[in-house]
């Protein structure tokens, strides 16, 4: 049975092994990738493939033509208004990360209704600010970005931004590590879209494969995005979903997105089923004590997210709903930080011990 916890665990040597030797074999990191690649059923393999081809050779011209088609949205104003006044380029990246992320935490609550409980099921990491010190130059300059991402139980979307440009990434969750602590490069881990800071008529603006990735268009390019990690993440995908999300409604699993697939949620683990009082804790490694919360958190969320099923819209009751909900997964999602970041020292510090030994 797959650990999610496990395979964090298992990939945080990697990103220590290389900062350790300074100077990584050239063989020896693309055999690390490898390794993590051969993890990825087939079938997901095989999406991720079509999606880096096509998001590559024809976002461009559907921007083009998504730009005379899309109605005015009243509620894209005040990102426009904020995106004209913005005091820098970094600045612009927040905002146009920023209106992206709205789009997504819409799509994810609407999506997860259906996926709670299953590989499927959509957690939000809100982008935020990341500092990394270049210890390759003398006066180890300090270089910020923004990152955020969507994930679900085995793969990410990821969305880094600075004053050069917006990068988006789909990556298997045991990549997440290398990719937030910079050690995974665009060579092992190519981005499947590029937004470019642009003058448009004098204003600021962003550009993808030369056309306007304006905020306006943030709502179709949302749920384009948000469709393809679906469509990576179940390993279904029907070539007509691409460049199409802007015509139909909310994704629907196997509807309009990753079409066809019929595969069922998995039932959350409760707590009733591992009583705490009949736990052998000595049988149990802090990995496998993590996976057990991640599915009473799963048993959690079907509890609210049916309770919200029953509330109508507009109701104190529908947004306390959703409150929790937004509360479960950000603690779900700093559990998950927490032990990437335990995982990283406790590697760190088993390699300076050996350095230790050795001398």
């Amino acid at each position: 049975m797959s650990s999610k916890f496990r395979d964090m665990w298992m990939s945080g040597k990697f990103a220590i092994d290389r900062k350790n030797k300074g100077k990584v074999d050239e063989r020896d990191e693309k055999e690390a990738i490898a390794a993590l690649r051969e993890l990825i059923p087939q079938k997901s393999k095989e999406v991720y493939s079509d999606l880096q081809t096509r998001r590559g050779a024809e976002t461009g011209r559907w921007l083009k033509e998504l730009s005379t088609e899309i109605p005015h949205d009243k509620s894209t104003e005040v990102w426009q208004q904020a995106q004209s006044t913005a005091s820098d380029t970094f600045e612009s990246v927040r905002i146009w990360m920023d209106a992206l992320f709205q789009e997504f935490a819409g799509l994810t609550y609407g999506f997860n209704e259906n996926a709670v409980g299953g590989d499927l099921f959509v957690s939000t990491e809100r982008p935020t600010v990341f500092e990394t010190r270049d210890d390759s130059v003398w006066y180890k300059p300090v270089n910020k970005n923004f990152q955020g991402r969507l994930a679900t139980r085995f793969w990410s979307l990821a969305v880094k931004g600075d004053e050069k440009r917006i990068a988006i990434y789909l990556f298997p969750n045991e990549m997440t590590l290398g990719f937030k602590t910079g050690d995974h490069g665009d060579a092992e881990l190519p981005p499947i879209l590029v937004a470019e800071p642009a003058q448009i008529s004098g204003r600021s603006s962003w550009k993808i494969q030369g056309e306007e990735a304006a905020i306006s268009m943030i709502g179709p390019l949302a749920k384009e995005l948000f469709g393809d990690l679906i469509r990576v993440a179940s390993g279904k995908m029907e070539q007509s979903e691409l460049f199409n999300a802007h015509k139909v409604g909310a994704p629907k699993l196997g509807e309009n997105v990753a079409v066809g697939f019929e595969g069922a949620a998995h039932e959350a683990v409760g707590a009733e089923a591992h009583p705490v009082r009949n736990i052998n804790i000595d049988s149990y490694s802090l990995s496998d004590a993590c996976d057990i919360l991640d599915k009473v958190i799963d048993r959690e969320l079907q509890r609210i997210y049916k309770d919200a099923a029953s509330a109508q819209p507009a109701t104190p009751q529908a947004a306390s709903a959703r409150k929790q909900i937004s509360a479960i997964e950000t603690f779900r999602m700093k559990v998950v930080d927490a032990f990437q970041n335990y995982s990283h020292e406790s590697h760190a510090i088993a390699a300076e011990q050996d350095k230790v030994a050795v001398s």
